[in-house]
This record gives C-alpha cells, sequence and structure tokens, in this order.
C-alpha cells in the first residue's frame, strides 16, 4: 500500500528525469507513488514517462498542464495526491536509497499534533541535531542553527488545506509562501540524515532568483507580506521590511501605503532602496 506520494514538477527536464527515476527504483521501499505534473514540457517528457511507468517497481502517475509556472503544478500535484503523507522532489535531484524506508519509519513514531518530517538535504547543517524533536521550518533555521536546504515531508491532509495564490502572467510564488502557512498548522518532526541530494542546473529557480522576482513581482510581495505578520522579533521585521520596501519599488507603488510598520518602514526606505538597486536594476 502506497503511504507518500514522491512530487515533481518538471518543464523540459527529460534528461534529468532518467536519473531521478533510476534514484526512485533503488528504494529499499516501494510504498510511495511517483506523480509527476509536467508543466507544459516539448522534449517528450510525457513518451518518457509513459515508456517507464509500466516496467516500474512502483506505482506511477503523470498529468501534463499547460505552462502556469511550479507553483500552479505544486497546486495541482497536492489536488491530485491521495496517499497519508506527501513531498516534492525536484526533477533535477535525486534520493537516497532509503530515504521512502526513513521517512515511514520516523512516521510511525508520530505524535497526534505533527503535520510532517523536515529531513536533509546534502547541503543542509545543522550541529548537535538531535533526531526526534519537534519544530518548525522557521524556528529550525532561526533558532536552532540549521543552514541550507531541506527535504519536506507533510500530512496530505494538512498541506491540502493551503495553496500557492495565482497572479495573472507570473508564474512564480517562493515556495517560504508555503511554509510559512504549514508553520502555523503544527510541527514537523527533526530527522537529521541527509536523504536528498540537491543539484542546481543553470536554468533552475536557484541560480536565476533576482530575474524570477523581477519578473513575478506580484508573487514575491505576497511572500513577504505574509512573512511580515508572522515574524517574531524587531531584527525579523526590519529585515523583511526591508525586502518589501525593493520589491515595491520593482511593482513601481507607493511604498508607504503598503507597509505594515509605518515609523520601521522609513528607517528601512534607504536600505531598501539599495537592495532594489542591487538586486533588480
Amino acid at each position: 500500500m502506497e503511504i507518500i506520494t514522491v512530487f515533481t514538477p518538471t518543464y523540459n527536464r527529460k534528461e534529468k528525469l532518467v536519473y531521478l527515476y533510476e534514484s526512485l527504483e533503488k528504494q529499499t521501499c516501494k510504498d510511495f507513488v511517483w506523480l509527476i505534473v509536467d508543466d507544459g514540457s516539448a522534449d517528450g517528457t510525457g513518451e518518457y514517462i509513459k515508456s517507464v511507468s509500466d516496467s516500474a517497481s512502483f506505482k506511477v502517475e503523470y498529468c501534463y498542464q499547460e505552462n502556469a509556472g511550479k507553483s500552479m503544478a505544486h497546486n495541482k500535484g497536492v489536488e491530485l495526491t491521495q496517499t497519508e503523507l506527501f513531498t516534492c522532489v525536484d526533477s533535477d535531484d535525486l534520493i537516497t536509497s532509503d530515504c521512502v524506508e526513513r521517512i515511514l519509519s520516523t512516521w510511525r513514531e508520530k505524535q497526534e499534533e505533527d503535520i510532517g518530517i523536515l529531513a536533509f538535504c546534502s547541503q543542509s547543517k545543522l550541529e548537535n541535531a538531535v533526531s526526534g524533536i519537534r519544530t518548525t521550518l522557521k524556528n529550525a533555521y532561526d533558532n536552532l542553527g540549521l543552514r541550507g536546504d531541506t527535504m519536506l515531508v507533510y500530512k496530505t491532509e494538512i498541506i491540502k488545506t493551503v495553496a500557492f495564490p495565482h497572479f495573472e502572467g507570473e508564474k512564480f510564488v517562493p515556495e517560504n509562501y508555503l511554509y510559512d502557512v504549514l508553520d502555523q498548522k503544527g510541527k514537523l518532526i527533526l530527522l537529521p540524515e541527509v536523504l536528498y541530494i540537491r543539484e542546481y542546473c543553470e536554468d533552475g529557480y536557484t541560480k536565476n532568483i533576482n530575474t524570477l522576482i523581477r519578473n513575478n513581482p506580484r508573487g514575491y510581495e505576497a511572500y513577504i507580506s505574509q512573512r511580515i505578520k508572522t515574524d517574531k522579533g524587531l531584527k525579523s521585521v526590519f529585515y523583511d521590511t526591508v525586502r518589501h520596501i525593493s520589491i515595491l519599488l520593482v511593482m513601481k507603488k507607493k511604498v508607504m501605503p503598503f507597509l505594515k510598520h509605518k515609523m520601521l518602514g522609513i528607517m528601512a526606505y534607504p536600505f531598501g532602496y539599495m537592495l532594489y538597486l542591487k538586486r533588480f536594476r
């Protein structure tokens, strides 16, 4: 019985999917579904997935949509998921051979209030990590000393309650928009083991983040506005107000009417303007 969905949004990454598929075939536990949402690929991705689905040692599901961006592909993936757990593995990344097994064995020790699992990527860093403690993602970064990307697994019934917003003409909303909302719904079990091997493609989101934000300002502004509402501490609020100002300048908006903290905004404005010049001009 499949317990977890490994969701992969993809766009013209057929050659990368081959390696991800191989890592899925090496799993020591096959109680998972591989769900691919093809975001308008024109490189034969659909044909490749169909060619491996019959011979795969696990269940494969495929959905094609017109190109709408990763955020909308993620929304579709969550909508289609029917298993107890959900995790996203990008098309240019891999997972370790014991990934599914370790996730499921950890989940068997869950408590009623747990909403998922926080595991490590190959770039994750957290000294003196204690397996099994409960934390939100933001707390792990702010207070536990976590650095680098992570692998996040969520209860499907929880992640189905949230979605990325859609803005006409835009195709990108930062992933933390979703994670900030989920942080309000419960805590994650810390599993300080590397289960996810992340690769960074030249045409990927990470390599082109400034261009993505400049071309999709409303999505980024939605994320920053939401982050400020949940920030704790003056330092965090100030930092995010600086970012908010920079994106409002990209949008050619009058800054002050959109700021939650007016006096802080006055102090943050010069820094926001410098950030705008550095990243988005």
